[in-house]
């Protein structure tokens, strides 16, 4: 009797063992949200020389669930599923609520338009290696990695919030807690760098890119999200100095814009008020999201290669 309870009790854990051998992620009844196992976390990212000590720039290099510099600089990789890149961490004013709204409305396909052209541009301007950066809850490179598998998409977000909620939805592309300046990146070490709807630093995107990599940013046009500007008082939006900017500093070689309408119930308006800074100083009431009907969404996704023998 004693025997079959052994072997009855033998099972159950062997049962248990393959079961949860299965999943990559578990979830903890916690604040500290989903765990990987670390070793899954460290295969996400290319185990070649191509990473950057954010603090002495020099070299680094995976060891055991590490990364390490020459000057022995070491930053753990985390198991919630990312690495902190960043010394002396402070929150950005961009919340968990902003990018929940974010996912809400990336998962009803309002910018799925913006996501097929960008994914053409990706299919024709890059080779292995991608930095998204600015990568907020990671929609584009989590879609775009279904598309192209043998692409490695490095997410890249100063905001905790942000790299959080991509790795709970993302679990084949790399994260990383970082700045863009420096980036943790060896000089033409990367083919191409995605900028969306986020700033720029020129200096560094073609450090990495160097003479022949492509960054592909995305601006807003004039009418982008205009009914919200209207609604909160917010006064007219030009791009014209921005794309001067641009110009100043790398070559344009390609231009598409992606502008469409839609209509909303109050559950996306709800969203798109609750997703964007135009809305950071002001109290959106009960009375504004029903105001909101429609949205637009007017972009321009523009290809840059840097101006041949420029010094940044």
């Amino acid at each position: 009797c004693k025997t079959k309870k052994t072997k009855n009790y033998i099972f159950i854990l062997y049962f248990h063992y393959l079961y949860f051998k299965k999943f990559d992620t578990m979830r903890v009844e916690s604040k500290r949200g989903i765990l990987m196992k670390i070793e899954n976390v460290i295969k996400k990212f290319k185990d070649e020389d191509i990473y950057l000590c954010p603090k002495c720039l020099k070299q680094s290099n995976i060891q055991n669930i590490s990364l390490v510099c020459e000057n022995n600089h070491q930053y753990d990789f985390s198991k919630k599923g990312y690495i902190h890149l960043i010394n002396n961490y402070k929150a950005t004013k961009y919340s968990m609520e902003l990018f929940e709204a974010r996912s809400v409305i990336f998962k009803r396909e309002l910018y799925k338009e913006v996501f097929l052209e960008l994914g053409k541009l990706v299919e024709k301007y890059s080779k292995d290696v991608l930095i998204d950066a600015g990568c907020g809850e990671g929609y584009y490179i989590r879609q775009l990695k279904e598309i192209f598998p043998e692409k490695y998409f490095f997410g890249l977000d100063n905001s905790k919030a942000a790299i959080e909620l991509a790795v709970k939805d993302d679990k084949l592309n790399p994260y990383m807690l970082a700045n863009i300046e420096p980036l943790p990146f060896q000089d033409n070490s990367v083919s191409c760098i995605l900028n969306i709807l986020t700033p720029a630093n020129y200096h560094e995107f073609f450090r990495v890119l160097g003479e022949e990599g492509y960054l592909i940013k995305i601006i807003p046009n004039t009418d982008y999200l205009r009914e919200i500007r209207e609604l909160m008082g917010v006064r007219e939006y030009k791009n014209t100095e921005t794309v001067n900017l641009i110009k100043e500093n790398c070559n344009i070689i390609e231009r598409v814009r992606v502008n469409k309408t839609y209509e909303l119930d109050e559950y996306l308006a709800e969203n798109f008020l609750k997703m964007t800074p135009l809305t950071f100083s002001k109290d959106v009431s009960r009375e504004d999201i029903k105001k909101l009907k429609k949205i637009t969404i007017d972009l321009e996704v523009l290809v840059c290669k840097k101006y041949s023998g420029h010094f940044y």
